[in-house]
């Protein structure tokens, strides 16, 4: 039996396996015309119990894939019980290599969580065919590994699947790629025993990894014995001629080298307990930093994690947050004490590699990875952002979507993909979510509504693209916001420049620029339906500073007092074209008594925004927005 047979099929007293019917899953998604209680029993029968039996704590989890939400694998239970099987086969001499076997009384403890998870797993209705149960190096290592898993088996049914450090590897890096849409670098899994190493590249639905990943004995809790019976510099140098080796056996392709070449280096894409510790340290450092509860997606550069290790490996402890507390957030202190050996690793390991550009940390593991190997090919093919806000779309959205996109320039390399393929269709998704807040509240839940709103939850999301899609929201309520969310939105925007300096700029541009755009969209259509011929935008290029001399709409706005803010007709032609490449024009019908005041003071208001946004940012393709009635002749305009 193969690898993901062996994983995703093992077999139990209930041969009916969930993964044979999830295409009958799929067609009750789409057939069924009852919706009473249908999404409920759907999710029911596609509910799956995971078992992760790893070095440092053993994981339970009941997760759901059904079809209209696996790709992001909403989770309903989570549980941990925090016995290390590592430290349970410690040898009581230091100078000792021999693992003693489990311990009993640790056997017994993990039977009685298991009984109980069983339990557990009926009040939620999983299938006695959907629980999986995996274990890693620390089962796979122990001297009594048989006695053990056939204790399970006698205690509870259920066949554990013992993972090789090949699998590990791969299931480890099923995690990590479902942890983010694309994703195409270096790989670590830095477990209790042991850390593995790869390459990785998740496109389209499609993941590769090395055929031969490199399984090394530098495990956090293995290092941090170490590290206190030997020789440090000898430890460092074992350490830096593993990974001189095991770059050679992984083979890496030639299109990640390319892409290192034309990136400047490459991307480390890293999971494992050990690292997700180093990635809350490194969060907790930045008090600014405006997403600290999410170690999923975020990514910094090599040259902050570097520093970090050095000072981990050369202070032999974290450092010191602040004078109220020390503590870490979600890290345990059994956690804090093993940060030096991930240091340890991490500052060793960058000085075999080829220049690594970036870090990005994912929360993905064999759980992780478990769950994302059963999802059908296409279904890994989603935009985890696009499946998190489907749910919430109002029927007629791909109106508003396109109508959206009218106002967009289609010249390739304007408009960053990341914006026109996913913040623009997820914002039209969720558009209408805040609808029933209060007023002043709209906005500032808008853009919390991928941090601690809405979708905040979803598996599979960036830092970046939370910050993107929350600012975009947050635009299309208004962008009226306290000083106090004044300064979070700010702080967004230096995640986003960070994160990416070369796009940055252009990238909180146009997201602003389509929040902005979908404010008036939306006041004019507030009901989910866009009524035929009663707004339309129109796209026109500019190429001579005459292209902007145009007569726009009286509007019945009173005159504010500014030049600047009224609706009157301007003349542009001391500006750079190069600078404003588009003319948008927002076409109303000729006779305006569909629009009450709000309505066209929201659009006079647009102007006035998408100026200030222009003079704001330096980016390609930048768009005037203008007003016409639909009686006005623009087939005569440039």
């Amino acid at each position: 039996m193969s690898f993901d047979d062996n994983l995703l099929y093992q077999d139990t007293s209930d041969n009916h396996h969930i993964d044979d019917t999830y295409s009958h899953l799929i067609e009750e998604t789409v057939a069924s015309n009852d919706h009473d209680g249908d999404e409920a029993s759907i999710v029911g029968r596609a509910l799956t119990a995971i078992v992760d039996i790893g070095s440092n704590g053993i994981r339970f989890s009941i997760s759901s894939k059904a079809p209209h939400h696996a790709r992001i694998m909403p989770c309903v239970f989570k549980d941990r019980l925090g016995i290390s099987l590592f430290d349970a086969q410690l040898p009581d001499s230091a100078t000792s290599t021999v693992r003693k076997p489990i311990p009993q009384d640790a056997i017994h403890e993990i039977i009685q969580a298991m009984k109980r998870f069983r339990w557990i797993c009926e009040d939620f209705g999983v299938p006695s065919s959907g629980v999986k149960v995996v274990a890693t190096e620390a089962t796979r290592e122990a001297p009594n590994c048989q006695e053990f898993i056939d204790t399970i088996y006698s205690a509870t049914g259920w066949k554990v699947s013992l993972l090789s450090k090949e699998e590990e590897g791969r299931t480890g890096a099923y995690g990590v790629a479902s942890s983010f849409h694309d994703i195409s670098g270096l790989f670590m899994d830095m477990g209790g025993g042991s850390t593995q190493f790869s390459w990785i590249r998740a496109t389209d639905g499609e993941m590769r990894i090395s055929d031969h990943p490199v399984s090394l004995p530098f495990g956090a809790a293995a290092l941090t014995r170490r590290m206190k019976y030997q020789d440090f510099a000898q430890l460092y140098g074992e350490i830096q001629e593993a990974f001189e080796s095991a770059l050679e056996k992984i083979d890496l392709p030639s299109e990640l080298l390319d892409e290192a070449q034309i990136n400047g280096g490459f991307r480390m894409f890293v999971c494992g307990g050990g690292f997700r510790g180093l990635g809350h340290l490194l969060l907790a450092c930045e008090p600014d930093y405006p997403i600290q509860t999410i170690i999923n997606g975020f990514s910094t550069t090599c040259d902050k994690v570097e520093r970090m290790a050095n000072y981990l490996l050369l202070k032999r402890e974290p450092p010191r947050l602040n004078a109220k507390s020390n503590r870490i957030f979600r890290v345990s202190a059994r956690r804090e004490q093993q940060l030096p050996a991930v240091g340890l690793l991490v500052s060793a390991a960058l000085e075999s590699l080829p220049r690594i550009k970036t870090f990005h940390f994912s929360e993905g593991g064999v759980r992780e990875g478990v769950l994302y190997s059963m999802i059908p090919d296409e279904i890994k093919l989603e935009d985890p952002l696009l499946t998190a806000t489907r749910p919430y779309a109002p029927l007629l959205t791909e109106r508003y979507w396109d109508l959206l996109r009218m106002g967009l320039p289609t010249t390739p390399g304007i408009v960053p993909d990341e914006v026109a393929l996913r913040v623009v269709p997820a914002l039209c998704n969720i558009a209408f979510v805040h609808c029933s807040y209060p007023k002043e509240l709209q906005p500032t839940a808008a853009l919390h509504v991928a941090t601690t709103g809405i979708i905040a939850g979803a598996h599979g999301l960036s830092h970046k693209i939370r910050a993107l899609i929350g600012m975009a929201c947050c635009e299309r309520w208004g962008g009226d916001i306290p000083p106090s969310e004044e300064d979070f939105y700010a702080r967004l925007e230096r995640l986003i420049m960070n994160a990416d300096p070369e796009h940055g700029e252009s990238l909180i541009y146009w997201t602003k620029y389509c929040g902005k755009m979908m404010h008036v969209i939306c006041g004019i259509h507030p009901g989910g339906n866009i009524r035929p011929g009663s707004l339309v935008l129109q796209l026109r290029n500019v190429t001579t500073a005459n292209d902007l001399a145009v007569s726009t709409a009286n509007l019945g706005i009173a005159d504010e007092g500014s030049d600047e803010d009224t609706a009157t007709t301007t003349a542009l032609e001391s500006m750079d074209p190069s600078k404003i490449k588009y003319a948008v024009y927002v076409i109303l019908p000729g006779d305006d008594i569909k629009y009450s005041y709000s309505v066209r003071n929201r659009i006079f208001n647009l102007q006035r925004k998408i100026r200030k946004l222009n003079k704001k940012y330096r980016c390609a393709g930048k768009v005037k927005v203008f007003v016409k009635y639909g009686n006005d002749d623009l087939a005569s305009k440039g």
